[in-house]
């Protein structure tokens, strides 16, 4: 086999130098029945690859071939004919094929997709038994410092002040000694995302937020500062700020599963108009 991808190769190389002006029709590999040109491996070489470079490219392709051609074989050998019939399917397949491209497109052209604040609100206001939390969510800030660091006296002031200058110096300051931080004031997160990215370990998560507003503590040689400004517990109502991109999204499905159903019903009453449809059932 090396040899034969060798001596492939080197054809592959002498017809890249001749501008591949050989025989598009010369046959490379041959498996029973199946055979494989020079065309078809041509037509995946780069026009501005390298000899070196198509010759690897084609002594690839080849192989794949010959081992995709080897197993399709075998299936043939040793399937029964019945599970070898996917004339049904593929035409299944086209069909869904073409019905799923054509609605895309329909949707790209005439979905509104510009979604108002009061539509966000009653809908959450409307459906608010499909809104229960299933993690903790908190809004926290927090930052993470070399235990042994001398800014470590800074760090404290700044992160636990509630002026605003001051929080714009606790990240600045951050950023400068290249310390971890997060704080998106009005972002929920998931606990679990949230433990992610802090080592702390806590085995009853509702009583320790209830007890702990802030907290520190060291680990891995770092120096944790953490305050929760805001938390809701598991299996409580989720707030709508950390549903409205979930709502937005199923306001679309809903505009979507309209737009379409409002399509096909328009398509079906204009084929029985212009007398395209025939049926030949009794009708009740």
């Amino acid at each position: 086999m090396h040899k034969a991808l060798s001596y492939f190769g080197f054809l592959i190389l002498i017809g890249y130098a001749c501008n591949k002006s050989g025989s598009s029709s010369a046959i490379l590999a041959k498996v029973g029945d199946k055979e494989l040109t020079w065309l078809e491996v041509m037509d995946i070489i780069p026009n501005n690859s390298q000899p070196k470079d198509s010759a690897t490219l084609a002594e690839r392709y080849i192989q794949d071939w010959i081992k995709e051609q080897v197993v399709l074989i075998k299936a043939e050998e040793n399937l029964a004919e019945e599970k070898q019939n996917f004339d049904e399917l593929i035409d299944e397949y086209r069909k869904s094929l073409l019905t799923y491209t054509y609605e895309q497109e329909l949707v790209k052209q005439k979905l509104d997709t510009i979604i108002k604040e009061e539509e966000i609100v009653n809908y959450y206001k409307n459906n608010e038994g499909n809104f229960e939390l299933k993690d903790f969510i908190v809004k926290v800030k927090y930052c993470g410092i070399a235990a042994d660091s001398k800014n470590i006296s800074t760090m404290q002031k700044l992160f636990y002040s509630a002026k605003p200058e001051d929080i714009v110096k606790w990240v600045k300051f951050c950023v400068d000694i290249g310390a971890s931080y997060y704080f998106e004031e009005d972002k929920w997160i998931m606990w679990d995302e949230f433990v992610k990215n802090i080592p702390l370990e806590v085995y009853d998560v509702e009583s320790f937020l209830r007890k702990n507003k802030s907290v520190e503590f060291e680990k891995n040689n770092n120096l944790y500062l953490i305050t929760f400004t805001e938390f809701q517990l598991s299996g409580s109502k989720s707030p709508l700020s950390f549903e409205r991109e979930r709502i937005k999204n199923m306001i679309l499905n809903k505009r979507k599963t309209e737009l379409l159903s409002v399509m096909r019903e328009d398509l079906y009453n204009k084929a029985i108009e212009n007398k395209k449809v025939e049926t030949y059932y009794p009708k009740q």
